[in-house]
């Protein structure tokens, strides 16, 4: 399959979309707010998303930096917006990151795009 490189510019946005998207879905599973916070969840993902790429790409942090400081941005922002005990805090999470990951494997496997994890090319439909 001929897979075509992906601007980086739009490879952001795209992410910071999807983290939204896993964050709303996070909170139609496990919080429930009323009604879905979706401003709230475009500045989580849009932080979380720009300190990763500023980490990675600009200041070439190691990998374990790069990606616990977002993470880090994320769970203090949910916290801060929404207000969750301690395990529906983790169960939000839990459910965002598998739809992340879900979004990474396919398009990873049908355009070829791993932004959302570099290390990781996932091939299923090769």
């Amino acid at each position: 399959m001929n897979h075509r490189e992906l601007d980086p510019t739009i490879g952001i946005i795209i992410s910071i979309l999807l983290m939204a998207t896993t964050i709303l879905i996070g909170n139609l599973v496990v919080l429930q707010i009323k009604p879905q916070p979706f401003l709230k969840a475009l500045i989580i993902a849009a932080v979380s998303n720009l300190l990763g790429k500023l980490f990675v790409s600009f200041l070439h942090l190691p990998a374990a930096v790069s990606y616990a400081l977002p993470t880090l941005a994320f769970f203090l922002l949910s916290t801060y917006f929404f207000k969750p005990t301690p395990t529906k805090l983790l169960l939000y999470w839990i459910v965002g990151f598998a739809a992340y990951l879900f979004f990474h494997v396919v398009l990873s496997s049908v355009f070829g795009w791993t932004f959302m994890f570099p290390f990781w090319n996932v091939r299923l439909f090769s």
